[in-house]
C-alpha cells in the first residue's frame, strides 16, 4: 500500500550537534497517522518530503 507523507520532522540538536558516528534521522509523519523514523540521507535519495508518497514495503526495509 502506498502512503502519502503529510509532514516531515527534522530533530532539533542545539549546540551540541550529532555525535561522532551518529547517522541523523527524519520522521515521516504518513496520512494514516503513522510516524515512521527513517535515515535523513536516504529520505532525501528517495524523494521521501512532505506531499510525497512512501510505500509498505519501503518502510518495512527502511524504517529504524
Amino acid at each position: 500500500m502506498k502512503h502519502k507523507i503529510i509532514d516531515l520532522i527534522e530533530p532539533d540538536n542545539g549546540c551540541e550537534g550529532f555525535m561522532p558516528g551518529e547517522e541523523p534521522t527524519v520522521t515521516l509523519i504518513l496520512d494514516d497517522g503513522r510516524s515512521v523514523r527513517v535515515y535523513d540521507k536516504l529520505a532525501y535519495e528517495m524523494g521521501w518530503d512532505a506531499g510525497g508518497y512512501i510505500t509498505d514495503e519501503q518502510i518495512a526495509a527502511h524504517a529504524t
